[in-house]
């Protein structure tokens, strides 16, 4: 088969593998579409703490082309998304609901490859049946979408509360969406022009360039702050503009927190809440049914589209910041 294979910095080439073999549990799936994520841009230019060579890709759907024999539940020929995030079931975390931070949540043998490939191997736990009425390229937000519930979860934003959202790419927009049935009062914050126009004409919130904001103008107003940017400057604004006892969500990377000055004083003397936000712990249902309900919004999004074989220009296209996703069909 073909697959993607970052060797190096900064590249991606096609390489031909075998398919993948399965054992009782898991199924085979033919990749129709993959989304290329941040955390693949960050695998892609060295700064995601992969080993290389790595095969990127994880928001992606197919069809079942064979399965083991202790697979239930599922048939080959079924169109299906893929949640690929999936605990041990064994460990502490697991045990107290928080698969997402399992202690194999990384290690262990599930998965064959990334979906930049024709063929994926996985456990069929990992397979859900995508519904009448969503396309392969829309249900490539679901896993992003589910990332963006569980920060909404993790902020419980009640009916009156005025919500930040720092940052206007897929997951502040994913996360707005998330939201939008909350009652909170949405503002997103993001200082690129175009990025701003999304959340403002689609989804009907206000927006606003961090310049515009000042402590003694938004002094108490915002209760709960979520950073979808990964940009330190963001949370160090955010420690600074959100009200006493207010809640911060850090559901971007900040891959370099020594980029800013962060009030730790302010943390502490405000009383504020600082909440970490990994991944997905059973929110992907959640997030296919707001697929289903905001599939008319979500595909008025800027995306682009490439062949496998086009893989390594996908890779440049997406790190473009005006292209708010972009597929890879196999």
């Amino acid at each position: 088969m073909k697959i993607a294979v970052c060797t190096k910095v900064n590249h991606i080439e096609i390489q031909q593998q075998p398919i993948p073999s399965i054992d009782d549990t898991k199924v085979l799936v033919r990749v129709s579409v993959c989304g290329i994520c941040g955390s693949d841009l960050a695998a892609w230019r060295g700064s995601g703490h992969k080993k290389y060579p790595y095969t990127p890709g994880h928001e992606f759907c197919g069809t079942i082309e064979d399965m083991g024999a202790k697979v239930t539940g599922l048939t080959p020929g079924q169109q299906i998304v893929v949640d690929p995030n999936l605990g041990c079931g064994e460990c502490r975390f697991c045990k107290i609901g928080k698969p997402n931070i399992c202690d194999q949540l990384k290690t262990r043998p599930i998965k064959s490859n990334g979906g930049f490939a024709e063929y994926v191997a996985l456990d069929f736990r990992m397979a859900h049946l995508l519904p009448d009425g969503i396309s392969h390229e829309l249900a490539t937000f679901i896993e992003p979408l589910s990332c963006a519930v569980h920060a909404a979860n993790r902020a419980r934003a009640a009916s009156g509360d005025r919500v930040a959202i720092f940052g206007a790419g897929l997951m502040g927009f994913l996360t707005a969406i998330a939201l939008k049935k909350s009652g909170a009062d949405l503002i997103v914050i993001e200082p690129a022009p175009k990025r701003r126009e999304l959340p403002g004409s689609l989804l009907n919130v206000a927006t606003y360039s961090p310049s515009d904001l000042t402590e003694s103008a938004l002094a108490d107003e915002i209760d709960i702050a979520i950073d979808c940017s990964g940009n330190a400057r963001a949370v160090a604004q955010a420690v600074k503009l959100v009200r006493k006892a207010g809640r911060i969500i850090l559901a971007g990377l900040v891959l370099d927190p020594r980029a800013a000055d962060i009030s730790l004083i302010d943390i502490t003397t405000k009383e504020l809440e600082l909440a970490g936000v990994w991944l997905n712990p059973d929110t992907f249902d959640q997030a296919l049914n707001l697929v289903l309900e905001y599939q008319d919004i979500l595909s008025q999004l800027n995306t682009a589209a490439f062949t496998l074989d086009d893989i390594a220009a996908a890779f440049k296209k997406a790190a473009d910041p005006d292209t708010v996703k972009v597929f890879v069909k196999p």
